[in-house]
């Protein structure tokens, strides 16, 4: 599947009360999934390596599993959003996969566990990220829409404060956290 993916990341919310909030709103509760990301390294060129993402994500929801591999282009942020193209589909056989990978010279360069529970919202999705402490220690706030004006929508319903609002993928605000306190 190959799609366009807009989307930024919120800080400093109290989350449980949002989903509350949500819910009261007749948001759908998408559900809650553990996911294990496998962050692969493809050799390209210094500048790419922030505006690319190759991962193999393994998922378990409601006791079912599924591996999708997704390759991740970001694209130019155009009115507050991170436009990206993202090319991703279902794998059979993680181990396979891997080691058909291994053998291209890809290897995976970090493994990260993250716990996502969403929910969908007026053609918006929230998707509330916590990831384990090691990788990025501070629970977000995702939100996919399908346009600027989508998301102009959800920020003045949901008086979210743009300060804390970020277009910034994990490994760039890793690299200063203070952006977001």
């Amino acid at each position: 599947m190959i799609e366009r993916e807009k989307e930024v990341k919120v800080f400093n919310l109290d989350l449980d009360a949002l989903k509350r909030e949500l819910l009261s709103k007749g948001a759908e509760h998408l559900g809650e999934e553990k996911q294990i990301n496998h962050i692969l390294k493809v050799d390209l060129d210094e500048n790419s390596k922030l505006k690319s993402l190759l991962r193999l994500r393994e998922v378990n929801k409601s006791g079912k599993e599924a591996f999708y591999l997704t390759y991740k282009i970001k694209g130019k942020d155009t009115g507050g959003l991170r436009n990206s193209e993202e090319i991703t589909s279902e794998i059979k056989d993680k181990d396979s996969m891997l080691k058909i990978l291994e053998m291209l010279g890809v290897s995976v360069i970090e493994l990260n566990y993250k716990t996502r529970d969403s929910y969908l919202y007026k053609d918006a999705r929230f998707d509330f990220d916590e990831l384990d402490k090691k990788t990025f220690d501070v629970p977000y706030l995702e939100i996919e829409v399908k346009d600027d004006e989508k998301l102009e929508e959800i920020i003045k319903e949901f008086n979210i404060d743009r300060k804390n609002i970020t277009t910034k993928n994990i490994t760039e605000l890793r690299k200063n956290k203070d952006e977001i306190y």
